[in-house]
């Protein structure tokens, strides 16, 4: 086997994945919002993919518009999860994403249906063991109320300069159906 060529191959990918940003954002970048273009399609299914139901049209009191994400994790056990990603359906192995450079946070409004869903969001789940990685990571555990609430995840210091996995959530198993609702999703 020829250790050194292929030593050489891949440190030539990862340079040039280091020198390929993504494309330049202009703040606020959208998520997801009633009439608002998406940046990132939420089409990385993982875990239980099979247990997972999103609505992006649910009409069950939104936050703002006429309509919120309505997410549900109907297996008791298990885990499951749904990343936004540019471009769609990647987990690294094409350029892609957005040069956030600039931001501040990344803001959603959250709710739970009953109230004490656990749930974990984020943005930045390549890895560098990917020829196309996100440049930056970031992850808050949340427990959810049954009433509308404003988080924020800091991205202060981060290289933010390709995020191709722009947001996501992950539930675990809980022991029953885990439902909540997201709205007005953004980059500020």
């Amino acid at each position: 086997m020829h250790v050194r060529p292929l030593f050489l191959a891949l440190s030539a990918l990862a340079a040039l994945a280091a020198a390929d940003p993504g494309k330049p954002a202009t703040l606020p970048v959208n998520v997801h919002s009633d009439g608002a273009k998406p940046a990132w399609i939420p089409s990385g299914y993982m875990g239980e993919t099979g247990a997972i139901a999103m609505d992006d049209k649910s009409t069950d009191k939104p936050h703002s518009g006429a309509t919120s994400l309505k997410v549900t994790y109907s297996k008791g056990d298990g885990w499951g999860g749904v990343v936004w990603q540019d471009p769609v359906n990647d987990w690294g192995a094409a350029a892609g994403g957005w040069n956030l450079t600039g931001a501040k946070a990344l803001k959603f409004w959250a709710r739970g249906a009953v109230g004490g869903e656990k749930v974990k969001f984020g943005f930045g789940v390549i890895g560098a063991d990917q020829p196309f990685p996100d440049s930056g990571k970031k992850e808050l555990a949340v427990t959810l109320g049954k009433e509308w609430t404003e988080y924020s995840i800091d991205v202060a210091g981060l290289d933010l300069t390709r995020i191709k996995t722009g947001f996501m959530w992950v539930v675990g198993g809980q022991g029953a159906v885990v439902c909540f609702h997201l709205d007005d999703v953004r980059w500020e």
